[in-house]
């Protein structure tokens, strides 16, 4: 920390672990591909609304980590949790460590290092004295207080970020009619834009008239300049509108929109022109924009901007184009992709928290869209557009969606939808 920043507080250093704080009662965490992490916050969260004892949390911290798979198993593929756990006791200190952690306490008496030291140990000690300060981290190291700042002040108000999610609580809007920006206008304007994009694909006469070769560089980056796009979700009704019986509104999808983290411009893929100059996947028989045969003319594989491969449909109705990787869950931003910035986090309430924190990942694979269950806790079925019965599927083990296709989260879900189905 700075050389003016002693005064009471929690202040934050930067990295990949998770740091929560309730009351007294503090925890960091590293994220493993477990449930630990979800366990540890419900803890936290249940014995801070307890009224926060220090000792029955060093208890509860202690029984999670020896009832989850990975903290013995000390392999290289499935990395050890390591955890810092502690809370007031009295003017003292409780606290505990697991895995390759340290801290630092300082009391009336000096300071003393805590090592838990292997990646299955796990330490725990009392503190009488009182505490003037603590500092820790995950893996090896000491001294963090260099890497803090004035705005890494976790309780204070202040903390460095590059986003934020907003919720000033719900406001009660009788008759009120969604915004243009979530009409069918909209809709339709996004349509258009798509079909400039994708007509946009071939950039010049020289890919229109099915020359082979590869589209120049510079052509390439302006169409993926043009392709990326700033993410938007829009409402979808999802029947026909003559079978729909009057209903209120759905919600509006902003609840999820600001979840979204603008990623970069779309990515280069490898992929084939149309007659009329559209981008599309090699394997596709019809042009996905135009709907043209593809064999009326030798295709050549050309890079080009990927355009967006369809949509997530939300069960409330909201939806999301898929120009990018999402992390689903109670809250996706646990997750590292989301923290890097290599996927959005895609937010879904679930008063009953069947749902994980960090459920599901729908991932982009040149033109495919896989999904993949995280290691949740209820686990990730899907049902294919021929498949009469949902498909559970392994952690961590990728499963190609094809449009139509639908996701159970345990209570929530969405389907795939999209026209580039072949």
């Amino acid at each position: 920390m700075n050389d003016h920043i002693h005064r009471p507080g929690l202040w934050s250093i930067s990295g990949d672990g998770v740091l929560a704080r309730q009351g007294n009662l503090v925890l960091l965490s590293s994220l493993v591909d477990s449930g630990l992490i979800d366990t540890l916050l419900d803890l936290l969260a249940e014995i801070a609304d307890a009224g926060g004892d220090a000792r029955r949390f060093a208890d509860a911290v202690e029984d999670a980590l020896e009832n989850d798979a990975t903290w013995g198993a000390g392999r290289v593929d499935h990395p050890c949790p390591s955890v810092i756990a502690f809370g007031a006791v009295g003017a003292g200190l409780a606290v505990t460590l697991s895995g390759t952690t340290w801290a630092e306490v300082t009391t009336v008496h000096g300071m003393q290092r805590l090592v838990a030291g292997q990646p299955s140990m796990l330490l725990r000690c009392t503190l009488g004295s009182p505490v003037i300060a603590v500092s820790a981290g995950l893996g090896t190291g000491s001294g963090g207080d260099a890497h803090t700042d004035r705005f890494s002040r976790l309780d204070g108000g202040t903390i460095r970020a590059g986003g934020l999610s907003y919720y000033p609580g719900h406001v009660a809007m009788p008759n009120a009619q969604p915004s243009a920006g979530f009409g069918a206008p909209e809709t339709e304007s996004g349509d258009s834009e798509s079909a400039e994009t994708g007509a946009g694909g071939s950039g010049t006469p020289e890919t229109g008239s099915g020359k082979s070769g590869v589209a120049p560089a510079a052509s390439v980056e302006a169409e993926a300049a043009r392709a990326g796009q700033p993410f938007d979700s829009v409402l979808l009704l999802g029947e026909a509108l003559n079978e729909v019986d009057a209903r209120p509104p759905l919600p509006l999808a902003d609840a999820h929109k600001d979840e979204a983290t603008d990623l970069a411009s779309a990515l280069v893929i490898i992929g084939v022109y149309c007659k009329n100059g559209h981008f599309d996947d090699p394997e596709a028989r019809y042009c996905a924009v135009c709907g043209i045969s593809m064999n009326q003319q030798t295709l050549v594989p050309r890079p080009g901007p990927r355009p967006p491969l369809g949509v997530l449909v939300l069960d409330d109705g909201a939806i999301f184009q898929l120009d990018a990787d999402y992390v689903i869950g109670r809250e996706p931003t646990l997750d590292a992709s989301v923290a890097a910035g290599k996927a959005r986090p895609l937010r879904i309430t679930d008063n009953a928290e069947i749902l994980s924190r960090v459920h599901a990942q729908v991932q982009l694979d040149e033109w495919r869209v896989m999904v993949t269950d995280l290691g949740s806790a209820n686990g990730t079925k899907i049902r294919l557009p021929d498949q009469a019965a949902d498909q559970q599927l392994v952690p961590r083990a990728p499963a190609v969606l094809r449009p139509g296709s639908r996701v159970d989260l345990g209570g929530r879900g969405f389907h795939y939808e999209s026209h580039r189905g072949r």
